[in-house]
């Protein structure tokens, strides 16, 4: 089972993304991150990143692709593809020496701290998916209330 990255233009209508998900669904394949973007022409772009074995993820790209409102489906390699991430994160009211660590560690990863009131914080992190996940780990569930993120985006380095 490896990681695999599907970048899907397709047109922008009601009912595309239902399609889609249907199609991972039936396979009984799980969609582990899918964002969307309205590309300059209109159409949309939907980036979704799931685990599978090869020979599913051939077969997935080939259903995709019979889809009338997918307009191409192409696979992604991490190596070759810029990919970040956005989480905001809302923390328990903190005291003291505890919030000025956890200012401290958002700072220190590049965090914008955007709001604070009534001792409690809240902060953009951004970046690679690994480096969120270590950064909302080691504030803990003990630090964190709330977090909401925005999924992975990935865009290929290669220019046409």
């Amino acid at each position: 089972m490896g990681i695999h990255i599907f970048s899907v233009l397709c047109k922008n209508e009601p009912g595309v993304m239902m399609r889609i998900s249907r199609a991972f669904m039936r396979r009984q394949v799980n969609m582990d991150s899918i964002t969307v973007g309205i590309e300059p022409s209109g159409e949309a772009r939907i980036i979704i990143l799931f685990k599978a074995d090869e020979r599913m993820a051939n077969f997935l790209q080939r259903v995709l692709n019979r889809l009338t409102q997918v307009i191409r489906v192409e696979p992604l390699e991490e190596e070759t593809s810029i990919v970040r991430e956005i989480a905001l994160v809302k923390t328990k009211q903190l005291k003291g020496e505890k919030r000025g660590e956890v200012l401290h560690q958002i700072e220190e990863v590049g965090g914008r701290v955007l709001e604070v009131k009534e001792d409690a914080i809240i902060a953009e992190i951004h970046g690679h998916h690994e480096r969120i996940e270590r950064v909302l780990n080691s504030l803990g569930s003990e630090v964190l209330d709330e977090v909401a993120r925005s999924g992975q985006v990935y865009i290929s380095r290669e220019f046409e």
